[in-house]
């Protein structure tokens, strides 16, 4: 099933996205990262993701952070599902996404359960 979710994600980014307007524009990343902890990644990301949204951009706010993750929490957003029930097939990106405030839209990872403990330690491989 995951090759299933890959394939499908790697066709979606190499096509342009359509916008209201019937244009095709290019879909732009903004990655934020650092290899050591507690340095605002989380902030950052938030800020910036709320600020774009504001500003009348779509955004979507992914928390990637399969260990600490906290973005819904600052937030302040309820999440059922995140990132973890996609990885393991459970649900599609679209049925994790819940909507913040300003419009932006997030993917909210995992946090404090026992079978993330998998997923991160394939970050070491």
């Amino acid at each position: 099933m995951l090759n299933d979710q890959a394939a499908g994600l790697r066709a979606m980014q190499s096509s342009p996205v359509a916008t209201s307007s019937g244009s095709a524009t290019p879909v732009r990343v903004i990655a934020v990262a650092s290899g050591k902890g507690g340095v605002g990644k989380t902030n950052v990301s938030v800020n910036l993701g709320v600020s774009l949204s504001k500003m009348g951009k779509r955004v979507l706010l992914m928390d990637a952070d399969m260990g600490l993750a906290n973005v819904d929490i600052m937030l302040g957003l309820q999440t059922k599902y995140n990132l973890l029930h996609v990885l393991e097939g459970e649900k599609t990106l679209e049925e994790v996404i819940v909507e913040g405030p300003g419009g932006l839209r997030v993917i909210p990872a995992a946090s404090g359960v026992s079978r993330v403990a998998k997923w991160a330690a394939m970050d070491n491989v």
